[in-house]
């Protein structure tokens, strides 16, 4: 567990080692985001599954009064980045852990995702120090085995969208949401 601003930043793992499953179901219970109904969703119906099966590792922000005031989740997954969106150097740099394809013009290395990021309605979380967290676990995954870029998808919100370029992200694709067609997701990437 680590804490910067008086947010404690624990891995759902972590905190069940702790603590009880009742205690964390409880606490997420009381989660709700009011602006994307996904974000709550995937913590109260997924996070918990997904870290059993090690397919996303889940971090949860608590308060000092140990209220979760948001959370995020990280994986490893592959990306496919067309070579024209990249300068020579993000190329060279990419290329260390991944091959070009010549016939698709295209590099798939496989990236740390940001596979879920959101706060609690009416938090006074601040998105930075969201993403210092997100930042210290994946630079920790860094050093034990490498790798150079990481991503996440957005929702086709400029504001979002312009959020994450502040960070340093830039747009590499766009693909249809599995669960709704109608929904457009924002792939962003940045290197590290």
């Amino acid at each position: 567990m680590i804490e910067l601003n008086n947010i404690k930043c624990i891995s759902i793992d972590e905190f069940l080692n702790i603590y009880n499953l009742k205690i964390l179901t409880n606490l997420i219970s009381a989660f709700r985001c009011d602006k994307n109904l996904e974000i709550e969703e995937y913590l109260k119906r997924n996070a918990i599954e997904f870290n059993k099966k090690h397919q996303a590792m889940t971090f949860i922000l608590l308060d000092n009064k140990n209220r979760i005031n948001g959370y995020f989740s990280l994986s490893i997954k592959p990306i496919t980045i067309k070579k024209n969106l990249l300068s020579k150097n993000r190329l060279k740099k990419l290329l260390r852990i991944a091959n070009l394809t010549e016939e698709e013009n295209e590099i798939n290395p496989s990236a740390y995702l940001i596979a879920q990021l959101g706060k609690l309605s009416h938090s006074n979380l601040n998105i930075d120090t969201i993403f210092a967290f997100i930042n210290y676990y994946i630079s920790e995954a860094q050093k034990i085995c490498g790798g150079v870029v990481e991503f996440l998808e957005s929702e086709n919100n400029q504001k979002l969208i312009n959020m994450y370029a502040a960070r340093g992200f830039r747009i590499f694709n766009a693909r249809k949401s599995t669960g709704n067609q109608d929904r457009k997701l924002i792939q962003m990437y940045r290197l590290i």
